[in-house]
């Protein structure tokens, strides 16, 4: 019966042959971990390289500032303010100077009442220009109380307007350069308040600082009324 034992049990009865080095080295790892919820994801390039942020509201935030930023305007050169200043003066005082003028030649020539009428108007509108190119406190005080219209851009735009086309009406060469001239002016007027806004505000301050001393010339003269019907 030796001699007829199967090969098969032979075979698995034979010693097991010695482990090699590679299963060694995978029997000597740790088993790998098990999947879980908690333990974060490895992170990917893209999120290594997104930088971080501590919330969705903060990202909006800092994203907002930046498109505010990118959005704000320049400011604005305004070396030239002093320059751009005087020049306006003498440019008013010149349109003045030439409405008065063509005023009185038209006077002078005799005219139709109604053109009579309006030379007149027109003199007396150049004579106030002048007189608030002076710069001169008392006098601008007279203008803002009785005149106040001339202390705001758009009135006094179309105040040049007007007395444009007064001279206009005159049908002459003079009266059609003093009317052009006119017309620049009053643009020019209206840009550089635009262009500067330093200038803007330093006109609504002497505005506010005329507005005090009417306001104080006003109640001088009503204390003065009520002390005079007083005593009278």
């Amino acid at each position: 019966m030796d001699g007829e034992t199967p090969g098969w049990l032979e075979e698995s009865s034979a010693p097991a042959a010695p482990p090699t080095q590679a299963s060694t080295a995978d029997a000597s790892s740790p088993p790998p971990s098990s999947f879980s919820l908690t333990e974060p994801a490895p992170p990917s390039s893209k999120t290594a390289s997104a930088p971080p942020t501590d919330n969705v509201a903060g990202s909006i935030l800092s994203s907002m500032t930046k498109r505010a930023e990118a959005n704000e305007k320049p400011e604005v050169d305004e070396s030239d303010l002093p320059k751009m200043i005087l020049f306006m003066r003498v440019m008013n005082m010149a349109a003045a100077a030439l409405l008065i003028t063509c005023s009185i030649i038209e006077l002078v020539s005799i005219p139709a009442i109604s053109v009579w009428v309006t030379a007149i108007y027109a003199s007396f509108g150049g004579i106030l220009i002048c007189c608030l190119e002076t710069q001169l406190k008392f006098v601008r005080t007279s203008i803002a109380m009785n005149f106040g219209f001339l202390f705001n851009s758009i009135y006094r735009a179309i105040f040049y307007c007007l007395m444009a086309s007064v001279t206009w009406s005159y049908k002459g060469l003079l009266g059609y350069i003093t009317a052009i001239t006119l017309g620049v002016v009053a643009l020019f007027n209206t840009y550089i308040l635009c262009r500067y806004p330093t200038y803007r505000k330093m006109r609504e301050t002497i505005a506010a600082e005329e507005d005090k001393r009417i306001e104080a010339k006003i109640n001088q003269q009503i204390r003065k009324q009520a002390i005079s019907s007083f005593t009278g």
